[in-house]
């Protein structure tokens, strides 16, 4: 059907005045999605109890105050002031259950309360929940990726300190070492550092806790060429832990001068090539394994300047790669290390949707609690999708290892929560009322049908 130009042009003579007035409307009706799904699964109620035993002084529990924290997170709150404004939105209120919002200073002065011992008990809560999903989800076998992330902080926050910062060269930073569950893309386990250490400083560590946590899951561990250190791989060797971890040639010279030497390479596809080699490294105790592999450029570089420490010579790019079997199949083995970039997408999303590269406070206990609140926000935004239907099953794939494909979460609260409604009495029963939008309404009654199957399934 074809309109007049005239019928589709509206007149506007001036710019809208803007009155402030008091009404029980909210910003973010999609709150009321968000507010199903963490009741469904008792997130306020265990936060509470998970602090039940610390000692936390102030007029407002820890647990409300974490809650309210996620909440902030989940809508797009960055800072701790922007608590004030959500203070007259009357569905915020009623979803973190709370008649007065706190002032900011509780909220920073919660945070600094925080101990090693209680802090662990938060790791433990974002652990048990990711656990919970991956147990729902029926997964047996599980890829942990290990990674450092820098956090660039401003003054002079305690335990930061200047290190590795390609973006701001010279800045105090923190250095958190990541565990990534690269199958759904959640974090089991973010352990912060300062800005001074190397990569695989605490790598050991972490992997002790993920063994621990996913002792009923088979794992296996990617890594970059930050740790690619004796100590590390004796463990996993000692232990019969898989894994597959970058070598980096500028330490181990004699994987350089093996590759250059090498004659005779094995065909993975058209661009690729491969040789194995036997225990070379000579720090490691136990058997290990090294795939040296070179990629054919498309388009050679010529003349090209030679590097001391790497094969590359304009012809060809060379990367090895240190394992625990010779029972790989080299073009899967290819496809497995290639897809930690799935990490560095989780990694951006973290930090650009839920704050996890924004400072709180000058005190090192409060940044590591607000790191791993944002954590649970992003873990939570994750498995969120797969109880509103909103994550869709990937077709296999050797180059993805990530089995789901998600919504970023700019697009959900662009299509879920940042939608204007109003608080309103009907037939006596209090209801939120949107306005008319054919698409939002189908939207939120799959979502609602969703979270309802899930609610029959958890009580059945």
């Amino acid at each position: 059907m074809r309109y007049k130009k005239s019928a589709l042009i509206a007149r506007r003579n001036k710019i809208l005045p803007i009155r402030f007035v008091r009404q029980d409307m909210t910003t973010y009706s999609g709150l009321t999605l968000i507010d199903h799904y963490l009741r469904l699964y008792r997130i306020h109620h265990r936060t509470k109890q998970t602090f039940k035993k610390y000692e936390f002084k102030g007029d407002y529990h820890i647990g409300d105050i974490l809650y309210m924290l996620l909440i902030m997170l989940l809508v797009g709150a960055e800072r701790l002031q922007h608590i004030d404004y959500f203070r007259d939105d009357p569905l915020f209120k009623r979803v973190v259950g709370l008649t007065r919002i706190p002032h900011r200073t509780k909220l920073s002065t919660a945070l600094k309360q925080f101990t090693s011992d209680s802090l662990k008990a938060l790791a433990e809560l974002n652990s048990d929940l990711v656990i919970e999903r991956l147990t729902s989800l029926g997964l047996v076998k599980i890829t942990i990726d290990l990674d450092g992330t820098v956090i660039s902080t401003k003054g002079n926050p305690r335990w930061a300190f200047k290190g590795y910062n390609p973006i701001n060269k010279g800045a105090r930073s923190y250095f958190p070492l990541t565990a990534h569950i690269a199958e759904t893309g959640h974090f089991l386990s973010i352990v912060n550092r300062p800005g001074n250490v190397h990569d695989s400083n605490r790598a050991v560590a972490v992997i002790q806790s993920v063994r621990k946590q996913l002792s009923e899951f088979v794992i296996r561990f990617r890594g970059d060429s930050g740790f690619c250190t004796p100590k590390l791989i004796n463990y996993l060797l000692k232990n019969g832990i898989g894994f597959a971890i970058k070598a980096p040639f500028w330490k181990l010279l004699n994987l350089k001068e093996a590759a250059q030497r090498r004659k005779r390479w094995f065909r993975i596809n058209k661009q690729w090539r491969y040789f194995w080699i036997n225990n070379p490294i000579e720090s490691i105790d136990h058997d290990h394994y090294v795939i040296i592999l070179r990629k054919m450029l498309r388009n050679p570089q010529k003349p090209y300047q030679l590097e001391l420490f790497s094969p590359n010579n304009g012809l060809y790019e060379y990367c090895a790669v240190v394992t625990d079997t010779k029972q790989w199949d080299p073009e899967d083995l290819l496809s497995f290390v290639t897809g930690r970039s799935a990490q560095e997408n989780s990694i951006s999303e973290l930090k650009t949707s839920f704050a996890f590269d924004h400072t709180q406070t000058s005190t090192y206990q409060a940044n590591p609690a607000y790191m791993r609140i944002s954590q649970m926000a992003y873990n939570l935004g994750t498995s969120m999708q797969h109880s509103m239907g909103l994550a869709k099953k990937r077709t296999d794939n050797k180059k993805r290892t990530r089995l789901f494909q998600y919504k970023e979460w700019k697009s959900v609260r662009f299509l879920l929560l940042n939608r204007a409604g109003r608080v309103a009495w009907d037939k006596g029963v209090k209801v939120l009322q949107m306005s008319k939008n054919q698409k939002t309404k189908e939207l939120y009654e799959k979502i609602l049908d969703a979270l309802s199957m899930n609610e029959l399934k958890k009580a059945a």
